[in-house]
């Protein structure tokens, strides 16, 4: 069992299997140039669409601020002046350029050209661009519209309800990747059962699921599809059983693709990742994919990697039954 260590910047495995190099401008300024031809080569040939969320040990850097709130027609009813009892207002219509950054770190490798369920990952990014500003966040009273996310696996269903006022930019990257497909087919890459030590030496239990990696492995630098979300990050927000977040490496600006579902509370993780939402049906099937087996030490020495990972066979998604039916654009699986 490995020791993970909860640092400020979030949480970093040691051991985790990865090689980092310092990073150069002259090597940022290629995997840049390389990263731009890998986007418009697949566009053009596409042209008709630990890890994990645990730290790498590769070291961190500053990272790009939370979003910023803009002006925009689609946001959560202002808080009444003066009402300290209430969170600020929270922009729900964030452009996808200002949402994102498609600079590839020091420490993050170009995209798989294709995911292990077979897509195209340029065309992919392409997609979930366009459909960024069709995706609605809101009812049709302006309230924040809850989402219900049905991932069907090999052992059972699960649902996740959708908070976009938590992390709006993450939640709409979410919907739009589940409205694409990329998620179909994908694994629960990484199974953690681990002991965890805070920054200021308490010890925790660290249980959870990972999944989304478009190479299947959950390894760092390589949770994305050519672009990464700048962090949304509110220390209200508490990792209880059933939690979902979205994963990233060191630097709190490299959250892409994939995500965790926490089993059980993980308290050392607040205010530290973005959370999207929470498990509202299926966590005996959470439960029963994490104890699968694991490989053996001499192959894995983390014990992160299930022998047989559990697949996400078709994740869909649809407004929140209880939000009294409103329409929400693009609400379909």
């Amino acid at each position: 069992m490995s020791l993970t260590k909860i640092t400020g910047a979030g949480i970093a495995v040691f051991g985790s299997s990865t090689s980092c190099s310092p990073g150069k401008d002259s090597a940022m300024s290629l995997r840049r140039h390389v990263r731009t031809r890998w986007l418009a080569a697949g566009a053009g040939v596409f042209a008709g669409l630990s890890a994990g969320i645990t730290l790498s040990g590769c070291g961190s850097k500053a990272g790009d601020p939370p979003v910023a709130a803009i002006p925009a027609a689609e946001s959560s009813p202002a808080t009444p002046a003066g009402d300290a009892t209430k969170p600020a207002p929270v922009n729900l219509a964030v452009p996808f350029n200002q949402a994102v950054t498609d600079e590839l770190g020091e420490d993050q490798l170009l995209p798989p050209d294709r995911t292990i369920s077979g897509k195209a990952t340029a065309p992919l990014r392409e997609a979930v661009e366009k459909l960024w500003p069709t995706i609605s966040l809101t009812d049709k009273s302006g309230r924040p519209q809850p989402y219900v996310v049905t991932i069907e696996t090999d052992e059972g269903t699960v649902e996740i309800t959708l908070t976009p006022e938590s992390a709006p930019n993450h939640v709409r990257n979410f919907l739009a990747l589940i409205k694409v497909g990329y998620y179909d087919g994908l694994k629960f890459d990484r199974v953690i059962h681990q002991e965890a030590e805070q920054a200021d030496g308490k010890k925790f239990r660290l249980d959870m699921l990972k999944a989304g990696c478009p190479a299947g492995t959950g390894d760092p630098g390589v949770g994305h599809i050519g672009y990464h979300l700048k962090p949304e990050f509110h220390e209200t927000i508490k990792h209880d059983e059933g939690t979902v977040g979205f994963g990233r490496d060191a630097d709190p600006a490299t959250a892409g693709v994939r995500f965790y579902i926490t089993l059980g509370t993980a308290t050392a993780l607040d205010g530290n990742f973005s959370l999207i939402g929470k498990v509202t049906k299926g966590m005996d099937v959470l439960k029963r994919i994490s104890t699968a087996k694991l490989l053996p030490p001499e192959i894995d020495p983390a014990r992160e990697f299930p022998e047989k990972p559990a697949t996400m066979k078709k994740v869909t998604v649809n407004p929140d039954p209880t939000n009294n039916g409103h329409p929400v654009a693009h609400s379909g699986g």
